[in-house]
């Protein structure tokens, strides 16, 4: 159902007969046109002046303001700009990316509120130049594009007025994109880390090529006979955790043991490879080849996200032991004999076990002979003897080990909390000369006859070997022997390697192995056996940049400053006061309000020249039957005492409040 309105303008003449004598502001009477009175109106009047006609300084400040308010999006522009510079680089190497950080925080907030400023501006600048155009503007689009001082406003005036739709949605549009804005620029940047890759060069021993001290006992004797024991019973009396770890007590790498395989060929088993079992390891199912780890400098981690990578060569005597019998008595293991240069019953087990009684006059739990080979190119083997838990004294078992030297290529992964392995490859050792052969098999004899008393030797119980061997986390208790009954061939042979080679290991670099520095020498080459190039990986944080947000801050940026520059324009372009939105607007050319002049004036000098002034909306014609709603002058309180006297029936001018059920014009 549709309406029509008839309006028309009212003029001087009709509202003359209206209006009665109202108080002046300030204290001087208004008199208007009344039928008592027909005097003219002696009211507020403004004197004329030019347009725009305020002091220097403010219109310096007000155009100082215009000019920021235009560059203020350049400032958001320039962030977009140096966050893309900052992209993929390191935070630490950064000279302003924490400030940069800082500023994407504060800006979300503030973004929007300049935003506001600017939009809000250019909209009050569009509806000013189109009302001075010769054409003008439509009231629906005037009130539209003036109400459009933020999303909220902009919203209710399309909803309220309904009449210019599309115009309505496109300013809808353009204040969407500021919380948009906003929002891009606190996601503009990240931080995560940045991997980059170096080479470099890292120095480790090759126990392969270092000879330990048991090639001469001399050494042994007038050096670290104290040193060497030491070394090897604390890496016994180690947790199990620590023996179980990729890192010795003293923050070495150790190295994993070839899988057992006793079937296997040795030389077709060179160039094969494998994964480590990492988990196994550290569970115990797997050993390490010593529990004293190798030496290695070069490794310098500048923080605790430097990786290195890289390949080492490494040897290890290897032992398959089976049990020959685990009932031996003192009469058995005299029978037990084995060849000596040349003879083949040169030597049995009592014998040599009785050696130590005799120069020590203590019973070591276990005794090791070293059974040379026939060819120096071939491997010895070992008889290992231990007591045996029984109920009669004396009773032996004994382990017959084949012996192989091992050699590995393992690919090691080390960082600030330690190294790992990752790979290994079985590899072909150099070959030995026969001089090379026969010192090497010396200093294996030698450390097999020391190795019963390198932990301290107690008549009637284990030793803490024998404890380690068999798998007792007690390595250094009470207990008077092991049962080795059923003992699994595969642990017994793989943790014999691993004590062996670590009483090995700690006679090659006795006096060093306690060492943590890792300070190189001027010629490195000259001290260490090896080097290997390493591939250094270090993970920092570093800042990156959210493009597809980047792009969508620097659209909104962009369409923001296009306002901005069409604001300052339309600004430049607009000759006549403002006098959009505001309340003294009202009292312009409103034959209730007495005002004259002052046409020059934007609201806010007329608002502050009728500051003093009261208006009030109200029913101007309170005596016809259809009153007229308009704003008016409030009458000052002594004129308005004055109209007591007045014959209130005979007075048609007299302001009356809004009613409900009254019918207006």
């Amino acid at each position: 159902m549709s309406s029509t309105a008839y309006y028309h303008s009212v003029s001087n003449v009709e509202t003359e007969g209206r209006v009665r004598t109202e108080p002046n502001i300030e204290g001087s009477n208004i008199r208007t046109s009344d039928p008592k009175d027909k005097e003219h109106t002696k009211g507020f009047r403004l004197s004329p002046g030019f347009i725009d006609q305020e002091s220097w300084v403010i219109k310096l400040l007000s155009w100082t303001w215009e000019i920021v308010l235009t560059a203020l999006p350049l400032f958001f522009i320039a962030v977009s700009i140096l966050a893309l510079q900052l992209d993929q680089k390191v935070k630490s190497s950064s000279e302003y990316g924490v400030r940069l950080e800082e500023i994407t925080r504060l800006g979300s907030t503030i973004y929007p509120i300049l935003f506001a400023m600017v939009v809000a501006r250019f909209y009050r600048n569009v509806a000013r130049w189109h009302l001075e155009r010769p054409g003008g503007i439509t009231v629906s689009s005037l009130e539209q594009i003036v109400g459009s001082q933020s999303f909220a406003s902009a919203l209710e005036r399309l909803i309220i007025v309904r009449a210019q739709l599309l115009l309505g949605a496109l300013i809808l549009l353009s204040w969407a994109m500021s919380p948009l804005g906003g929002q891009s620029l606190l996601r503009l940047l990240y931080i995560d880390e940045k991997v980059s890759k170096a080479n470099g060069t890292v120095y480790y021993d090759n126990r392969a090529y270092q000879r330990p001290l048991y090639f001469d006992m001399d050494k042994w004797t007038y050096g670290p006979s104290d040193v060497i024991p030491a070394l090897y019973s604390t890496s016994l009396l180690s947790p199990r955790k620590q023996q179980q770890a990729p890192m010795d007590t003293w923050g070495r790498p150790k190295i994993p043991q070839w899988p057992w395989n006793p079937a296997q060929d040795i030389k077709k088993a060179e160039e094969t490879s494998r994964e480590v079992n990492g988990s196994a390891l550290e569970a115990g199912r797997d050993y390490y080849t010593s529990l004293i780890g190798i030496n290695m400098q070069g490794l310098s981690f500048s923080d605790n996200s430097t990786q290195y990578e890289f390949d080492f060569e490494s040897g290890y005597i290897d032992f398959n032991c089976f049990m020959i019998t685990n009932q031996a008595s003192l009469d058995d293991l005299e029978k037990m004999t084995y060849p000596i240069d040349g003879n083949w019953t040169g030597g049995n087990l009592w014998e040599d076990w009785s050696v130590y009684w005799e120069t020590q006059k203590k019973e070591p739990s276990f005794n090791a002979v070293t059974v040379s080979p026939a060819s120096l190119f071939d491997n010895p083997y070992l008889l290992y003897a231990t007591q045996q838990v029984s109920e009669e004294r004396n009773k032996h078992a004994v382990f017959n080990c084949t012996t192989a030297t091992i050699n590995l290529r393992t690919s090691l992964i080390c960082t600030p909390q330690g190294c790992r392995p990752q790979r290994q490859r079985r590899i072909r050792a150099l070959q030995m000369s026969e001089g090379d052969l026969d010192r090497r098999l010396t200093a294996f004899q030698n450390a097999v006859r020391e190795w019963p008393q390198m932990t301290a030797v107690v008549t009637g119980s284990a030793s803490a070997t024998d404890n380690y061997i068999a798998n007792d986390e007690n390595a250094y208790g009470p207990q008077y022997a092991q049962n080795w009954t059923g003992v699994d061939n595969e642990m017994f042979s793989r943790r014999l390697t691993a004590a062996f080679n670590t009483v090995w290991e700690a006679g090659s670099d006795e006096y060093n192995l306690t060492k943590s520095s890792s300070a190189l020498p001027e010629n490195p080459a000259d001290f260490w056996t090896n080097q290997t190039e390493a591939t250094i990986t270090t993970a920092e944080p570093a800042y990156y940049v959210n493009r597809l947000w980047a792009v969508i801050l620097i659209l909104t940026t962009t369409f923001r400053q296009v306002l901005a520059i069409c604001g300052l324009v339309l600004r430049c372009l607009i000759r006549g006061p403002d006098i959009l939105g505001f309340a003294s607007s009202l009292t312009r050319d409103n034959t209730l309000v007495p005002v004259s002049g002052g046409s020059f004036q934007g609201d806010t000098e007329r608002a502050r020249s009728l500051r003093n002034m009261r208006v009030q909306l109200a029913d101007v014609q309170p005596r016809e039957n259809h009153g007229y709603i308009a704003l008016s002058a409030v009458p000052s309180t002594s004129l308005a005492e004055e109209g007591n006297d007045w014959d209130k029936e005979e007075s048609p001018s007299i302001m009356r409040q809004l009613e409900k059920k009254r019918m207006y014009m």
